[in-house]
């Protein structure tokens, strides 16, 4: 295997690859933050809808529900984290 600037083919390979994964996956978090916009403006058009505070109130307990069940689970931090790892990790 030859040698760029000190690294190896595979290596520069290895990080290509990380960065692309790293990318795909932030746009998966902006794709899921696109959908939970969404989501929370049908939940704000019910609120504005509503005929009292108590019926306000349960569209905000939607609103709180969905945001902890949905959004924090499925942004997939987890993978963000290790994806910044892999690039420390590369060495580039």
């Amino acid at each position: 295997m030859s040698e760029l600037n000190g690294h190896t083919e595979l290596q520069v390979f290895n990080a290509q690859y990380e960065r692309e994964n790293a990318r795909e996956r932030m746009q998966d978090a902006i794709n899921t933050l696109n959908r939970a916009k969404e989501d929370l403006e049908r939940y704000l058009a019910n609120f504005d809808d509503a005929e009292n505070d108590r019926e306000r109130a349960r569209q905000l307990n939607y609103a709180i529900n969905y945001l902890v069940t949905n959004i924090q689970p499925n942004i997939r931090i987890d993978l963000l984290a290790h994806s910044q790892a892999e690039l420390t990790r590369t060495g580039f």
